[in-house]
């Protein structure tokens, strides 16, 4: 008996929800938009989102999101207001939840999604690395959400937040442009160097205030985007400074590292070059994320100097 009237209840929110959504999507004009996923019809001017993945993205410009996943809301860049308002789903896009919020738009990296999610509203599903760097991934972002305004806005403000620490740093000796970075990521006391596509800091470092990445790391950038690498290997891939990420969380991987004789005979490490990067500040790469990493890097190096 209890388990009848529970379905009964369920099948009642489900025709309710597909009520609520009829009336929402019939009320709003609708528009096709193109990732490299296909051609989807969203609203023109989508005003209850539920996001994963992008929703740092669709905060910046000012995209009303009323649900999102918690590594999406962990972001230690965002403000509590920015954040106000906002359901925490968990770690997935939970179907139910999702359903009581009655958004308008779902916004997806995961495929998987789209058969899911589809019968609550239009998803729109945009593959994970697809938009480009922070740059070209803004631009993409505004025009899909039709707030190319704002985008443009977020750009010019994440340029010039980009240029007063380039110009700080080159007043003190650091000219980016003319100095090697490399990336590596300590995790399960494996040692890898990434590209400047996978986050840790490179969105900040690299995209926007143009330090060089060595060419074995543009290499490894062309390829998968990160690589496994022994401590002996490290000195190919090294430049004038390294940044690095203790993924695995372990005290230990880095006292290893630092007690490496040939990791001790890297120039960057006998110079003081040597940035620990807080993952949790480092992993975002949205505007919010970008702009905030960039001061924390300034500030870090110069007094590294």
């Amino acid at each position: 008996m209890k388990k009848r009237s529970f379905l009964i209840a369920l099948l009642s929110l489900f025709v309710l929800a597909g009520c609520a959504k009829t009336q929402t999507t019939s009320s709003q004009s609708m528009r096709t938009v193109t990732t490299t996923a296909g051609k989807t019809k969203i609203p023109a001017h989508p005003k209850r989102v539920v996001s994963t993945v992008y929703t740092d993205q669709l905060i910046s410009l000012g995209v009303n999101v009323v649900g999102s996943t918690q590594m999406d809301l962990a972001n230690p860049w965002l403000s509590k207001t920015q954040t106000k308002g906002i359901k925490n789903l968990g770690n997935t896009m939970n179907q139910e939840a999702i359903l009581k919020l009655n958004p308008d738009l779902i916004v997806t990296s995961n495929e998987a999604d789209v058969k899911k999610l589809k019968s609550i509203a239009p998803v729109l599903y945009i593959p994970y690395g697809s938009t480009g760097d922070v740059y070209q991934s803004l631009t993409k972002f505004g025009q899909l959400f039709n707030r190319q305004a704002q985008a443009k806005k977020v750009t010019t403000d994440l340029k010039q937040t980009a240029k007063t620490a380039t110009t700080n740093l080159k007043a003190n000796g650091i000219d980016p442009a003319n100095t090697t970075v490399s990336f590596f990521d300590i995790q399960a006391n494996k040692l890898y160097v990434d590209g400047s596509t996978w986050g840790r800091g490179s969105s900040a470092i690299v995209t926007a205030m143009g330090f060089q990445l060595t060419k074995a790391a543009q290499k490894v950038e062309s390829g998968t985007g990160y690589k496994q690498i022994s401590t002996e290997a490290s000195p190919t891939y090294a430049g004038d400074w390294l940044f690095f990420s203790n993924t695995s969380g372990s005290k230990q991987s880095i006292s290893d590292l630092n007690a490496n004789a040939v990791w001790q005979s890297l120039p960057a490490v006998k110079a003081k070059h040597v940035i620990e990067l807080p993952f949790d500040k480092m992993y975002y790469y949205d505007p919010i994320a970008v702009k905030g990493q960039i001061k924390l890097v300034t500030e870090t190096m110069l007094s590294q100097k």
